[in-house]
């Protein structure tokens, strides 16, 4: 999980802010920012939205990269990495804002059936799931998901199961 800081702006986007050190998730290739997303990240994206605003083109300076492939944890998994332009190839980068489309756009490539292979559709269902659960947790009770500890993807599962 990305270690950062997420508001929004006055113009109804999501301010992003990185803060820390790089990790695996979060690195300087070149002159981009490799972000590979993972549930928490996405949780902490949809936070700051309005609530009338729950459901979601990435610009030139940002582009989303599906990933299939080897993972630290499982053998396969299909995951997303958004690449962030930094022609400055500094650390921590700039805040970077994104808009609701944007946002689409991330957690639609998340849960595109595009790959024949069986783990690929299983990573994409259990994606789903769980972005469904985080926004309807949003819409229903936003506050379960702020605070000091943030829930987890798989508590935030169990708590739309629950409710």
């Amino acid at each position: 999980m990305a270690n950062i800081i997420t508001e929004l702006t006055s113009r109804n986007k999501t301010r992003i802010s990185f803060v820390g050190k790089q990790a695996r998730h979060l690195r300087l290739t070149g002159k981009w920012v490799d972000w590979m997303l993972q549930m928490n990240d996405f949780r902490d994206l949809i936070i700051p939205l309005r609530n009338e605003d729950v459901e979601y083109n990435i610009s030139g300076d940002k582009k989303i990269v599906r990933r299939v492939g080897h993972g630290i944890r499982r053998k396969q998994y299909q995951g997303v990495s958004l690449f962030i332009k930094n022609n400055q190839n500094k650390w921590p980068p700039e805040p970077i804002q994104i808009n609701k489309r944007d946002l689409l756009q991330l957690i639609r490539a998340m849960i595109t059936l595009d790959c024949p292979a069986n783990y690929c559709i299983t990573d994409s269902l259990r994606n789903s799931q769980l972005l469904l659960a985080m926004l309807w947790i949003k819409k229903v009770n936003s506050r379960l998901l702020e605070g000091k500890k943030k829930p987890n993807f798989s508590e935030i599962f169990r708590i739309s199961l629950v409710k």
